[in-house]
């Protein structure tokens, strides 16, 4: 997403090796005290039982912070329910924002790095954490960054990230947002890094 003009743009695009397998679901919506959340979640393995937990992730989340929960609390509650259901495990990208502060809290269990565009440097944000549905007791600990006007903000799965298997840390990626042009929109940016990550798993 991007903050342009006082205002948050947020789109998504999606890429996959072969567009059955993807595991990846992804979600936004507003919250009770005017917060914007995106929820995205990948699930462990592939074809319709991945997409079958990260759904499960996504859509539980969405209905617990719209229903005033903190995300902290949320989280634990998913996880709970995943532990006790037939082995089912996915990664947590949930990134909350104040659109009146402009403060973002990111919880990420399992996931992968996101990266913060700002003034041609790019910034990679990380949390060591297991997905959700390993373990009873999760930490869900949030990490905080303060968004400024002009900054893209971008979150990514490991279909992005682990695109090019001989540049495992996503500098295709980092080295694109710092050339990007600044009047790029987010939907094109997203479709943008979708397709060069598909032709990566191609190559």
């Amino acid at each position: 997403f991007k903050i342009k003009e006082g205002r948050f743009q947020v789109a998504s695009a999606t890429s996959s090796k072969m567009k059955d397998e993807s595991g990846d679901s992804v979600l936004t919506c507003n919250l009770p005290d005017g917060r914007l959340a995106i929820i995205l979640s990948d699930g462990m393995g592939k074809g319709s039982r991945a997409q079958q937990e990260s759904q499960v992730v996504v859509k539980e989340l969405r209905k617990l912070l719209k229903r005033g929960i903190q995300p902290s609390r949320a989280i634990k509650i998913v996880n709970k329910r995943l532990i006790g259901s037939d082995e089912l495990f996915a990664t947590v990208d949930l990134t909350i924002i104040d659109k009146c502060t402009g403060v973002a809290s990111l919880y990420k269990l399992g996931a992968a790095t996101s990266f913060l565009l700002r003034d041609k440097k790019v910034k990679k944000l990380e949390q060591a954490a297991l997905p959700v549905g390993m373990i009873k007791r999760v930490k869900a600990s949030q990490l905080k960054i303060k968004l400024h006007q002009g900054d893209t903000f971008v979150v990514v799965s490991d279909g992005i990230t682990e695109a090019d298997k001989k540049d495992l840390e996503a500098k295709w990626l980092e080295e694109y947002l710092k050339e990007a042009s600044n009047t790029i929109g987010p939907k094109v940016m997203a479709n943008e890094i979708a397709g060069i990550a598909q032709s990566k798993y191609r190559n």
